[in-house]
């Protein structure tokens, strides 16, 4: 499946209508590489990655903490004929870090929800969840302090020893006009 993204990707504005993540563009065609048709995704932040994970994988579960966004995000997905999407609208952070603790596994993780919330503590809960079926994760401005408060200055090594099982690697997309440092992937052999 062919992946545009426009030169202004920055903006975001393009990502439902592509069907792409709001990420750096070296790290949506890491994932669009990565990803299978057998993968069950959980995301949290959804949008274009909702979309573009939906027509490449099993099932995804996206947790946003937007009510409004959430239901943009589902009329969007319906429009499409999508029927491989459900979404949970949470804005409580606190609430979200419970019900993270509640899902089941999943073999790909994207976190990038709004600002309030502790993306390291998200996404270690849902990769201990996941354990050894997880396969990909994709961690968005990374380098913000802010965002992944444990985190945002480990290299590529910390992170992976942070991951369940053996076997990841991973690669670092940053870009200048980024949050953060830009992008982050990790895999397994697939």
């Amino acid at each position: 499946m062919a992946v545009t993204i426009p030169e202004n990707y920055v903006s975001g504005g393009f990502a439902m209508e592509f069907e792409v993540p709001w990420m750096t563009p070296g790290a949506v065609h890491k994932l669009d590489e990565l990803v299978r048709s057998d993968d069950r995704v959980i995301e949290v932040g959804t949008g274009g990655s909702t979309l573009f994970f939906s027509r490449r994988c099993r099932a995804v579960l996206g947790i946003e903490p937007s009510i409004e966004w959430a239901d943009t995000v589902v009329t969007e997905a319906r429009t499409r004929a999508l029927g491989n999407v459900d979404i949970i609208a949470e804005p409580d952070p606190q609430a979200l870090i419970k019900l993270a603790g509640r899902l089941g596994a999943c073999s790909v993780l994207s976190v990038d929800p709004d600002d309030g919330y502790d993306r390291d503590e998200l996404q270690d809960i849902l990769a201990a969840r996941a354990g050894d079926e997880l396969q990909v994760v994709a961690m968005d401005n990374y380098g913000a302090r802010d965002l992944f408060t444990r985190s945002w200055d480990w290299d590529n090594d910390k992170v992976i020893a942070s991951l369940p099982g053996r076997g990841w690697r991973g690669e670092s997309f940053n870009d200048p006009k980024w949050r953060g440092q830009g992008t982050r992937i990790f895999w397994r052999a697939r």
